[in-house]
């Protein structure tokens, strides 16, 4: 009976039929009540039908669940979400800093003097540089023929302006005819200071590359504004409503003038078929990110409360 529902549930999320997709999950519910992840999908779709409460009661359940089998940081993550709908929910506000103290009591008693350092933010933007931040390729030492393409290509002056074009980390393995191809299917966007390029809590599954500029990525949590990163050419951003089909969980604004491409789903999709490395490296974008995201959040609980 579960399969019926799974794909009845697929094919209404297909159709935006969000009413007939909940009613699914709550069938799938009856004899799955304590699957995480079912509850995860049902607080997304009470989301999508506007219904926050029943939305925030599903992610608790989701949490406490996560909580109890010791997945700390995805319970953690999911109170993020709670306090994001409502800022001033009690039991997800002591929830959060109890498993931040989890955390932190777990680090310390894994760390040795001999054998052991902590992260220090360096490392940690090392690391996310390595994943997150593109390969640059100068004109001159791009193959001749996606040089010259690149220039036919220019929908906007600004492309054919640019004296380098940033190839992220996530295709540099593809043929120069793949990059073509994909550059030529994605929609070029020119932004000023202070526009929003992804809002948080929209709706949205497409992926976003920045060709110039700088933009900051932020986040709220207890009524308080979170600057979570600095993006600058090359960077990837947008890769975790994509992967979750959730709402945009940042927002991400122009820090002055700044050009996008932006990559959508049925473009990733036909890619990600083709060439399923790509998909692996997308996923270890999303893992960096999200862990990057937890340590801001840590440090800004702990900073609310002493």
């Amino acid at each position: 009976m579960n399969k019926v529902n799974w794909e009845n549930f697929y094919n209404a999320v297909k159709n935006e039929d969000w009413e007939n997709a909940k009613q699914c999950l709550l069938a799938i519910c009856e004899s799955d009540r304590r699957n995480p992840q079912i509850l995860i999908k049902l607080g997304d779709i009470y989301q999508r039908l506007g219904d926050t409460n029943n939305a925030i009661s599903s992610y608790h359940k989701s949490a406490w669940i996560l909580k109890k089998e010791g997945f700390i940081h995805k319970a953690l993550a999911l109170y993020k979400i709670i306090l994001r709908l409502d800022p001033n929910n009690i039991d997800a506000l002591k929830i959060s800093q109890e498993l931040i103290f989890e955390i932190e009591e777990k680090k310390k008693q894994k760390q040795t003097p001999e054998t052991l350092k902590p992260i220090d933010r360096e490392s940690s933007e090392k690391m996310n540089i390595y994943y997150l931040r593109g390969v640059e390729f100068d004109r001159q030492s791009l193959d001749d023929k996606l040089k010259l393409r690149l220039k036919d290509m220019a929908k906007d002056d600004w492309i054919a302006d640019q004296e380098a074009i940033h190839i992220p980390t996530l295709f540099e393995s593809l043929p120069p005819d793949e990059i073509i191809h994909i550059l030529e299917l994605s929609a070029p966007h020119r932004y000023s200071e202070g526009d929003y390029i992804i809002k948080e809590g929209d709706s949205g599954n497409s992926i976003f590359l920045l060709q110039s500029g700088k933009a900051k990525v932020t986040t709220h949590l207890l009524g308080q504004e979170i600057e979570l990163a600095i993006l600058s050419e090359g960077d990837v951003f947008g890769e975790v409503a994509f992967l979750t089909g959730r709402s945009r969980t940042a927002s991400v604004i122009a820090l002055g003038k700044i050009n996008v491409f932006e990559f959508r789903k049925f473009l990733l999709e036909e890619i990600f078929s083709k060439y399923p490395d790509v998909l692996r490296k997308l996923h270890i974008f999303y893992e960096c990110r999200v862990q990057d995201t937890l340590n801001k959040i840590s440090e800004q609980i702990k900073k609310i409360g002493r």
